[in-house]
């Protein structure tokens, strides 16, 4: 069984229960596992998408920030680390937190190794990975789901996962999920 540490520290930012995948039905995975233990929930899409709806007209930098994230690339890693830390900072009371999207390279994972307790990996093939996100594109019609970002981002996921999933093997705070599966396996262990 899968055990999850739930302490908080009062000099630390609150442990985290990062979750590291690109794409393929993680936020509904990361949800349902929030609940499942009653931590908080946080998509690092959805915070930095929200972001920058909200800025991107009147401020040069989310601007930027959108065209980056339209055209596949990753946001800027001080960015997206500031954003989740401000949000984390919002919830100091919680048990865990799930984070769903981070990190996406080693170099955002250096700046909260101390307070991650377990990486849950979802791997799945490419060919799932562009059909979801096509699916996606047509349901939600999102703009970093149009056909360059897709392959864009899907290179750069097999680029950065290798070494990502290497450096979490080596502390042994990565378990791996083969996709396509039943989502009550991942919730019972």
């Amino acid at each position: 069984k899968m055990q999850i540490q739930r302490t908080c520290h009062n000099d630390k930012l609150p442990q985290t229960l990062l979750q590291k995948i690109i794409i393929f039905g993680k936020g509904t995975q990361s949800l349902k596992i929030a609940e499942r233990y009653g931590f908080q929930y946080m998509s690092v899409g959805e915070l930095l998408r929200k972001k920058m709806i909200h800025n991107a007209t009147s401020n040069r930098k989310w601007s930027l920030i959108a065209k980056i994230i339209t055209n596949g690339e990753l946001a800027p890693q001080e960015t997206t680390i500031t954003e989740i830390k401000q949000k984390i900072m919002k919830i100091p009371d919680a048990n865990g937190i799930v984070i769903d999207g981070f990190p996406r390279d080693v170099g955002q994972a250096l700046s909260f190794e101390d307070q991650v307790n377990l990486v849950v990996f979802l791997a799945c093939t490419n060919s799932h990975l562009k059909e979801r996100l096509q699916k996606r594109a047509e349901q939600q019609g999102r703009p970093d789901d149009n056909p360059k970002a897709i392959d864009r981002r899907l290179t750069n996921f097999k680029q950065n996962t290798i070494p990502l999933v290497k450096y979490f093997q080596e502390r042994g705070l990565i378990v791996t999920v083969r996709l396509p599966f039943t989502a009550s396996l991942l919730l019972n262990h």
